[in-house]
């Protein structure tokens, strides 16, 4: 879904494993284990862009900090 005079950006479990490469089945863990940022709908999980992308951005971090 593109993002619009200020819309927020929502993917599905799906669209997000794409996005990342990923399979579906380790998104789903990464949600059930509270490393991802997510929300539940129903029984559906969904994933904002910007707090997915804020997730990737301080796991990066906390790497790099780990490496030095």
């Amino acid at each position: 879904m593109p993002a619009d005079h200020g819309e927020i950006e929502i993917y599905s479990a799906d669209q997000l494993a794409e996005l990342l490469g990923v399979n579906r089945k380790t998104i789903y863990e990464a949600a059930k284990s509270g490393d991802i940022p997510h929300r539940r709908l129903g029984r559906r999980l969904i994933f904002e862009k910007g707090s997915v992308l804020a997730w990737l951005r301080q796991s990066s971090a906390i790497s790099e900090a780990r490496t030095k």
